[in-house]
Parts: C-alpha cells; sequence; structure tokens
C-alpha cells in the first residue's frame, strides 16, 4: 500500500489566506464599532483682497447651426 505523501503547499496557502481574511474582517469589525474622534478644527486667518479686475475681450460669436432642411412635398 503506497504511503500518503504530503509535499503539497496548497493547505499551507488555504491557511494563510484563511488568516488575513480573519484579519481584515476584524479589523473592518473593529473600525466600525470605535467610537468617532473628534475632528480637528483649523482657522485661518487671511486678510480680505479685492479680486484684480482684468478687461477681457468680448469672446467671438457662438457658431450657428445651418438652416434645416425641409422635407419634399409628397406628390
Amino acid at each position: 500500500m503506497a504511503e500518503k505523501q504530503s509535499g503539497s503547499a496548497t493547505p499551507w496557502i488555504a491557511f494563510l489566506v484563511g488568516v488575513v481574511l480573519v484579519a481584515i474582517v476584524a479589523a473592518g469589525f473593529i473600525a466600525t464599532q470605535s467610537p468617532p474622534q473628534e475632528q480637528a478644527r483649523l482657522e485661518i486667518n487671511v486678510p480680505d483682497i479685492a479680486p484684480p479686475k482684468i478687461d477681457l475681450p468680448e469672446p467671438p460669436p457662438a457658431p450657428t447651426l445651418p438652416p434645416a432642411a425641409e422635407p419634399a412635398p409628397a406628390q
């Protein structure tokens, strides 16, 4: 009778994938169950500056559509 040889790495890969999956699920659970943290407040004191006055040229006229073709009268 032939002896069973276990040289395959498949069980180890399955074990490691299971450990990683459990770690991801645990991290997600902990992240959703933890109390919300206080958000930082930031205050910036910047003086009001008037926007620059720029004289821009008038834009070219918008393109127009060609006249629509009228259907030929039915005879």
